[in-house]
């Protein structure tokens, strides 16, 4: 019963990760793209993908118009006019090729008002340990409490 159990979990698993692989295309951008929270210029940038640089599609809207894309580790939507994927040995526009190389279309739900404003900055790396205040240890320790 365990076995199965554990078969049923790792095909589960496997189910679930591995057609997020396969679906992911490789993409060049043609310009300066800028990245945002969201599909459309009315959402935040969050970073911009320099000109010839290699990224991931993990899938575009209903009509290829908008991508989202993972660059430098950081996922984010792209302006599909801006990318292009190899096709028959020639790179081409996203946006016409889109359902013949397979991208998927993925359905964007809009974000709560309050997420629309810019992303917050990635935590410094002394917030793990954050030093003491100055003079921390010099103050006098309050007096001990008497034994009963």
């Amino acid at each position: 019963m365990r076995t199965k159990n554990i078969l049923a979990a790792l095909a589960l698993f496997l189910g679930i990760s591995l057609p997020s692989l396969v679906e992911a295309a490789n993409a060049y951008a043609t310009g300066n793209v800028n990245v945002r929270t969201g599909p459309g210029t009315r959402y935040p940038r969050t970073g911009t993908i320099p000109a010839g640089a290699t990224l991931t599609i993990r899938g575009c809207l209903n009509g290829y118009s908008w991508c989202e894309v993972i660059f430098a580790g950081q996922s984010g939507w792209a302006s599909s006019n801006y990318l292009q994927a190899t096709y028959q040995n020639r790179r081409r526009p996203v946006i016409h090729i889109g359902p013949v190389i397979g991208l998927p279309v993925i359905v964007h739900k809009p974000r709560p008002p309050h997420w629309e404003h810019r992303p917050r900055p990635p935590r410094p790396p002394h917030w793990g340990h954050r030093p003491r205040p100055p003079h921390w240890d010099h103050r006098p320790r309050p007096p001990r409490p008497q034994p009963r």
